[in-house]
């Protein structure tokens, strides 16, 4: 069995968003929770509600 840990021990929330839209790189989340880049098309979409991840 793997020795799992609390993800929440490394991780912090930080509540940021892309209102000044500095941020063009749109990535998503796979099954297997990972980040990737989007295949959305994003053409006409509003990036400054989107939250930015450092």
């Amino acid at each position: 069995m793997a020795a799992y840990k609390c993800l929440g021990n490394y991780i912090r929330e930080v509540n940021v968003h892309n209102r000044e839209l500095k941020v063009t790189n749109l990535l998503g989340v796979s099954i297997s929770k990972e980040f990737i880049s989007s295949i959305a098309n994003i053409i006409g979409t509003d990036l400054s509600a989107y939250k930015v991840v450092e």
